[in-house]
């Protein structure tokens, strides 16, 4: 196996791993946190600037919540999280606000709080949102396979011959 196709399988192989502990495995085990840790890409600007548009936020599975940490929760109904501050706790009745809203969101249990922020890498989150988008993701892939999985054919040129 020649040096290329050995970093291409290697990108491959680190690509289709991101990519299943990145973007499948919260979708199919929401409560699942590989490594005591979940990820996610952030979509609106609610807390900005503390975390913007497209950043790549860890958290943590959530031991203890207080006041002033910014938690991930599901809204009921909603399968969609939300990364927002804690402003209030008041027994198993937790508030939370964006920082970049001025209203307080609506009173959340305590136990729908699905992780506290841990830290977050940018460049990581444009990078994530470039290559999830289903054209891009086929795209990679594609060459990838193409580049492994394709014969490759010595052409010698013959004495004597033209190009």
């Amino acid at each position: 196996m020649g040096i290329v196709k050995k970093i291409c399988f290697g990108v491959f192989v680190l690509l289709i791993l991101a990519y299943i502990f990145i973007i499948v495995s919260p979708r199919i085990f929401p409560g699942f946190y590989p490594f005591g840790i979940k990820t996610a890409v952030v979509l609106t600007g609610s807390m900005s600037p503390t975390v913007e548009i497209n950043d790549f936020v860890i958290v943590k599975k959530p031991d203890d919540v207080k006041v002033d940490d910014i938690v991930s929760y599901n809204e009921d109904g909603n399968s969609m999280e939300v990364l927002h501050r804690v402003v209030k706790i008041d027994g198993d009745t937790v508030v939370t606000k964006g920082d970049a809203n001025n209203a307080n969101d609506k009173p959340i249990k305590l136990s729908q709080i699905t992780g506290v922020y841990v830290g977050k890498a940018r460049v990581l989150g444009n990078v994530l949102s470039f290559i999830t988008q289903p054209i891009v993701f086929s795209v990679i892939v594609v060459v990838l396979f193409v580049v492994l999985f394709a014969p490759y054919k010595k052409f010698k040129k013959q004495k004597g011959q033209g190009a």
